[in-house]
């Protein structure tokens, strides 16, 4: 006969191994400072590469205005705001992947003792399927068995 509880118990696992698979899995691998400094390393390059293409837009379209700033001392003084500008998006970025990424490896750490548990209860549930039920009676050693059948 089907047992349900069972059928139930490893859909839910099926399902949530299809769902969680990529994000949840693979945080397992590492410590959570290892995940979070190479996220945000990664993030350091997206928000780098970012910025240059920023700077490179603003630069080709606003070229009229860059000229017109020729000077020494325009040019330091347009250097500073954009080394300025930079520093400080770079921190409120790298801030806010800290949180993002603490909060995911988080999530994904209960994500994987959820699924370990439910794992766990399906086990206990074959075993006990499988475990010969009690019947009240030890079993004898060979000798005690022989003295009482005498």
């Amino acid at each position: 006969m089907l047992n349900m509880g069972k059928i139930r118990l490893m859909t839910d696992i099926a399902i949530y191994e299809k769902k969680h698979s990529d994000s949840v899995f693979k945080v397992n691998n590492y410590y959570r400072g290892d995940y979070i400094a190479g996220n945000m390393a990664a993030a350091f390059v997206r928000f780098t590469l970012c910025s240059v293409l920023v700077l490179i837009f603003v630069v080709l379209f606003g070229t009229d205005v860059f000229f017109e700033q020729i000077n020494e001392e325009g040019i330091s003084a347009v250097f500073t705001q954009i080394g300025l500008l930079y520093g400080a998006g770079l921190l409120l970025y790298l801030l806010i992947a800290y949180n993002v990424y603490s909060r995911r490896y988080k999530n994904a750490k209960r994500g994987v003792l959820l699924y370990a548990t439910k794992l766990k209860r399906l086990q206990r549930k074959y075993c006990c399927e499988t475990q010969a039920p009690k019947t009240g009676k030890r079993k004898l050693s060979a000798g005690r068995r022989a003295a009482e059948e005498r």
